[in-house]
């Protein structure tokens, strides 16, 4: 494949995702499934395929994308949520952190783990254990300086339902993920050179 068509595929393929992430986020219950105390966030994963098919910009790109649209959304939300994730420093930089450590980890793997399928779901867990730790992270720095201010009990409470919600979204990305890679290799391998 000549180097304008890799450019060409890596444009198309980023601007797929990201229209992707767009239409998740703010189709209800389709990127942020809410179900009573639970949100689970899904959108990671479009993230988790697009930073492992087109590399570190790729991952920064969507990455960014993830955080800019999370960011916005909770701008037009009401919830104590939404009032946490106002702060860009909590919705945005968290999530480009996210896109490069999975572009990075999926580069760092290749050789310890030479089998697609299992490295795939190796850096589905680490780049959906980064998001959850990274924002919560961010949120106890960060959050008091936004719209919410939380005391000991509340924030306790906060770690424990995203911690939940954490373990949920890990294995989302572990199956979802990686079995998605594999269908789009198999494309890949099948296609007909141009």
């Amino acid at each position: 494949m000549t180097r304008n068509r890799q450019r060409l595929l890596m444009i198309t393929t980023l601007g797929l995702l990201m229209a992707m992430i767009i239409i998740m986020t703010y189709i209800p219950n389709l990127g942020y499934i809410t179900t009573g105390v639970f949100s689970i966030t899904i959108i990671h994963i479009p993230v988790i395929i697009g930073a492992i098919l087109t590399g570190p910009i790729g991952g920064l790109v969507l990455g960014a994308t993830w955080g800019l649209t999370s960011w916005h959304y909770a701008t037009t939300l009401g919830t104590i949520e939404a009032a946490i994730f106002v702060n860009p420093l909590v919705s945005i930089a968290p999530r480009i952190l996210v896109g490069l450590i999975i572009s990075y980890t999926a580069l760092g793997l290749r050789k310890l783990i030479p089998l697609e399928f299992p490295r795939h779901v190796v850096v589905s867990i680490i780049g959906t254990l980064s998001n959850t730790v990274l924002v919560l992270s961010a949120i106890f720095l960060f959050a008091s300086s936004g719209l919410v201010t939380f005391n000991k009990g509340l924030s306790t409470i906060f770690a424990i339902v995203i911690s939940l919600n954490g373990s949920l979204e890990i294995l989302s990305a572990a199956l979802i993920a990686p079995v998605v890679l594999k269908a789009l290799s198999k494309v890949r391998s099948q296609r007909k050179p141009v």
